[in-house]
């Protein structure tokens, strides 16, 4: 099995959700825990988890200066899918933890993937870059511009990976603040319906 590639038109996500909608007395289908990149501002994850929350899924920012490991875990819900996403350093963290027995997420979604020591913000990556990617369901989200972590090396990075998924949307490293943000939120929920169908399979 290769890995899949996908590349994503905005209009294909096009509206714009409410940050304030969250949910509410409905049955959460899967967390979700999102680490933060260097120099990001919650309010796009605020209004991702709010997308989130609309399909039944309940999404968590970690903050920073805490034992995130910890933190991750936590969000976790016993009998869940549990994805962790993250973007920038983020992503680099969340493959970090990946196999960790604190963590143990059922999949990833790595946004913009840094794979070069190229600072952002002045700060640098605290994360070595992957190897080779776990073996376990990942989403990679990527600008098709990123020059921060270029594109195609992403795509060699992926080329092993016969459980990883890659899209690419308009713009650059931080996609979910440039134009093809209206695309994330959709790729995502893909992601994790088709992760949620792969466990009921199992379990089965």
């Amino acid at each position: 099995m290769t890995p899949l590639t996908a590349t994503i038109s905005p209009r294909l996500a096009e509206h714009d959700m409410d940050p304030a909608s969250r949910l509410a007395g409905e049955t959460v289908r899967a967390t979700v825990a999102m680490l933060m990149g260097r120099g990001e501002s919650p309010k796009p994850y605020e209004w991702l988890a709010a997308r989130l929350a609309l399909d039944g899924y309940s999404a968590a920012i970690v903050p920073g200066g805490v034992n995130v490991a910890r933190a991750v875990g936590e969000v976790r819900r016993p009998g869940l899918p549990f994805v962790l996403l993250g973007s920038d350093s983020g992503a680099l963290a969340a493959l970090a933890m990946a196999g960790s027995p604190a963590v143990r997420p059922d999949g990833l979604a790595l946004l913009g993937l840094p794979l070069l020591h190229v600072p952002v913000a002045g700060i640098p990556v605290a994360d070595p870059p992957p190897r080779v990617l776990p073996d376990i369901p990942i989403l990679l989200v990527h600008g098709r511009d990123d020059q921060i972590s270029p594109l195609s090396l992403v795509r060699m990075t992926t080329r092993t990976a016969t459980r990883a998924d890659l899209t690419v949307v308009p713009g650059g490293h931080s996609v979910l603040a440039g134009p093809g943000r209206r695309c994330v939120p959709a790729r995502v929920l893909l992601f994790i319906e088709e992760l949620i169908d792969r466990i009921g399979d199992i379990d089965g």
